[in-house]
């Protein structure tokens, strides 16, 4: 016999003790301990456990010590408690500031949009004679408006938008300029000596 086919028949012997083994603990099982009074069959009895009690602080008085000499002082001795002074007063709140971002005229009626200088504030639409907070709308021309707070004024121009400079129009590429041939060498005229004039030569007669 071959060791390969000894190695599978070992294999097939586990298999069928483990077999056997799970079909035995299926017939047969366990039970727990019972106890046999008077002919009869009854489960054990757990002891029974004590009710727990709320939990409740000691009294102040076993504190005494820790209190005269607390732990997390370095003199190990009590503060003595803050001297009662007078009350800080309140910090003035800072004069409230607008933008003046519009002013519309019509015959009808006048209106101003007004931005207070605050992080996510609203934009107001009054007309004169009304309040945004505790300012009043005073005066109203062209170009400014006049708030007004008792003894306190505000002028405020108007803000003008910066329109942001535009793309600049692009320049038509520059067009090749073909080299021009250099001039050819005309003739210039013929400069003759003075007291000099042009040659002249009889034709020769002819001989008889």
């Amino acid at each position: 016999m071959s060791a390969k086919s000894l190695f599978l028949w070992l294999w097939v012997l586990v298999g069928a003790l483990a077999a056997a083994a799970l079909v035995w603990q299926w017939r047969h099982p366990p039970h727990p301990p019972t106890l046999e009074i008077n002919g009869g069959t009854r489960l054990p009895e757990l002891p029974a456990a004590a009710p727990l009690e709320p939990f409740q602080l000691p009294p102040l008085e076993q504190y005494g010590e820790v209190m005269a000499r607390p732990l997390f002082i370095a003199t190990r001795r009590p503060e003595p408690p803050p001297e009662e002074g007078a009350p800080e007063p309140p910090p003035a709140d800072p004069e409230r500031t607008f933008v003046l971002l519009g002013v519309m005229r019509t015959p009808e009626a006048t209106t101003v949009l007004l931005r207070p200088e605050e992080p996510n504030a609203k934009t107001a639409r009054i007309r004169p004679g009304e309040t945004v907070g505790e300012w009043r709308l005073e005066t109203v021309s062209a170009d400014r408006v006049v708030l007004r707070k008792g003894e306190l004024t505000q002028e405020l121009p108007l803000v003008r938008p910066i329109r942001p400079p535009g793309p600049r129009a692009a320049r038509p590429p520059a067009r090749p300029t073909r080299a021009m041939p250099p001039p050819m060498d005309q003739p210039g005229p013929v400069v003759t000596p003075q007291g000099e004039g042009p040659s002249t030569q009889a034709p020769a007669s002819p001989q008889n």
